[in-house]
């Protein structure tokens, strides 16, 4: 996770660029399930793909169709190294549901398709976002800012209409209308995404309970005040309608050697305890693992917070890795800024390899060209992600092999 405004541009760009018309609620035949005996491609020899699955791990990646070019390398590219494929904001509220009662499934059609077709397992990314993603009806009325003491605006609009009389309602009728269409195959749900507060410069700490969440626009109408089990309704009921899907809560900034990434951490442990103490139907931890080259990884914190996850007993799942080069100096070369990427998934990688259950390592996106930070950056070209723009291996993917093959098995 980077910069909030650049993100926040990013949704509201792809969002926009589909137009949003509304669809029939029976499943397209091209979403439909495979037929039975189907089976992913055979991973290459030396691929990512290959060194996941000898250790038991999920490779897969995500793209945005419709809103990404159709490409067949892409697609060619996708087969040959994904076991999963995640639509990155097919599967958001804001997308799919812009308005209530009126649904636009192309972009989650087209990811749930693909995944079939090259014979990978579809993940749904997400039902709930804390602070973004939702349509403005599924926003706080703006005229309760004041009252409600919150500054943060993405949380508010002035057609908002969300409240703790309709939120459950609204949250089953969505959740059970992607079960009819899909039916039970998601591989994963990322049921919360983004519940904990990111502490920045320009952040309010006051917006954060005494247990870390944001005080966000489901925190307000689920009972947030009243202490951590706010978020165990929606863990039980996703679980109740989708019994075979891995249930996460998935969120980012937790591996920086900087106080608020381990107060953040903190908080994640903290809240996962209690779950599972309660029985809360909570799958594993996604990792969001937006890197940050240049940034100082917090290795020994890392290493205990691994292990303490472990001891839960849950698994950890990598969401969204990429490398953000943005700190790293301005005149190193490409090949020296590509080093430091390489070096900076690595010894992350080797240390969930080495102290977790890793279940799956998910790339937001193969190819750098695609991912939302050379899309904010453009001219710079970045390479955040595995593959360059021509669909070839970057430093960044040896050093990933090389890491997964590191420690215990899975």
């Amino acid at each position: 996770m980077t910069n909030p405004i650049t993100r926040r541009a990013v949704l509201l760009r792809t969002a926009a660029a589909a137009a949003l018309a509304g669809c029939g609620a029976t499943l397209d035949p091209a979403v439909r399930p495979a037929a039975a005996g189907g089976s992913a491609a055979r991973p290459a020899a030396g691929s990512l793909r290959e060194a996941c699955r000898r250790r038991g791990i999920l490779h897969g990646a995500a793209r945005d169709h419709i809103v990404d070019p159709e490409d067949p390398a892409l697609d060619r590219l996708m087969a040959a190294e994904c076991d999963l494929l995640v639509p990155e904001n097919g599967g958001k509220w804001a997308v799919f549901q812009p308005q209530e009662g009126r649904f636009d499934w192309r972009r989650f059609d087209a990811a749930v398709a693909e995944a079939e077709r090259i014979g990978a397992r579809p993940v749904w990314h997400c039902v709930l976002w804390q602070h973004m993603g939702m349509p403005d009806y599924m926003k706080l009325p703006a005229r309760r800012q004041a009252e409600l003491g919150v500054t943060e605006t993405e949380y508010f609009s002035p057609r908002g209409t969300l409240s703790a009389e309709n939120h459950w309602a609204r949250f089953t009728g969505l959740v059970d209308a992607v079960k009819r269409r899909y039916g039970d195959r998601f591989y994963r749900i990322d049921v919360m995404n983004e519940a904990f507060f990111w502490e920045t410069p320009s952040s309010h700490p006051h917006e954060q309970d005494e247990h870390g969440f944001r005080k966000g626009m489901w925190w307000q109408v689920a009972g947030g005040a009243k202490g951590p089990e706010w978020l165990d309704p929606f863990f039980r009921h996703v679980r109740t309608v989708f019994p075979s899907a891995k249930l996460v809560i998935n969120d980012f900034g937790l591996e920086i050697a900087e106080g608020w990434q381990q107060r953040k951490r903190a908080y994640m442990l903290r809240w996962l305890e209690g779950a599972v103490a309660r029985g809360v139907p909570v799958d594993g931890l996604g990792l969001q693992s937006h890197l940050m080259a240049g940034k100082p990884y917090d290795h020994q914190g890392m290493v205990r917070f691994l292990k303490a996850v472990d001891r839960l007993g849950l698994p950890v799942h990598v969401t969204e890795l990429d490398v953000d080069e943005q700190h790293l100096p301005a005149s190193w070369s490409r090949a020296q800024k590509d080093g430091a990427i390489a070096w900076t998934a690595a010894q992350y990688l080797r240390d969930l390899v080495q102290h977790s259950r890793l279940a799956e390592v998910t790339w937001w996106h193969l190819r750098s060209d695609l991912n939302y930070i050379a899309r904010r950056d453009p001219q710079a070209r970045p390479q955040p992600s595995p593959y360059d723009a021509r669909s070839q291996r970057l430093p960044l993917y040896q050093a990933a092999v090389e890491a997964l093959g590191e420690g215990r098995s899975g």
